[in-house]
């Protein structure tokens, strides 16, 4: 099984605490999920703590499929890791981390760690998903910044 790892970056004007807090509120996830995604929460433990489960139906490309996630690490302010249980990859994790720059600004670093299915018949599509994780991330990235600048005013 090949692994695939994506890293992306973003500044947010928040404390490291609200910024760990928006992201640990599923709830938020419609307002940060591209128009071309249509995500559905179908179940999720609230509150949310390590050994939650989610339960998404994600319908892109005119397929849906459902996501079992399972919080493997919930430390807030600094980490949030979520893990397929069950889902169109053979292996998913998305790592999230905090980062302080002062008490009004917080780095939010993302790490994707990934296999496709079908060996290495799928691992010629590995281009396609990063580009098409690079437009997603780029999408949710831009929207918390919108979310958190209005949220300062």
């Amino acid at each position: 099984m090949k692994l695939h790892t994506l890293n992306y970056s973003c500044l947010l004007t928040a404390s490291q605490e609200a910024v760990c807090q928006f992201h640990t509120d599923t709830h938020n996830l419609p307002l940060i999920t591209p128009p071309w995604i249509d995500v559905t929460i179908v179940q999720m433990d609230t509150p949310m703590v390590e050994n939650s489960s989610v339960i998404l139906d994600i319908k892109r490309y005119g397929f849906s499929t459902r996501w079992t996630m399972n919080i493997e690490k919930l430390s807030c302010p600094e980490t949030v890791i979520d893990v397929m249980i069950s889902g169109p990859f053979s292996f998913f994790r998305h790592e999230r981390r905090f980062i302080a720059v002062s008490e009004s600004e917080t780095r939010m670093d993302e790490t994707l760690t990934f296999a496709l299915p079908l060996g290495w018949l799928g691992n010629l599509i590995a281009p396609f998903i990063k580009k098409d994780m690079d437009k997603m991330f780029a999408y949710r990235h831009h929207a918390t910044q919108n979310y958190f600048s209005k949220e300062a005013k």
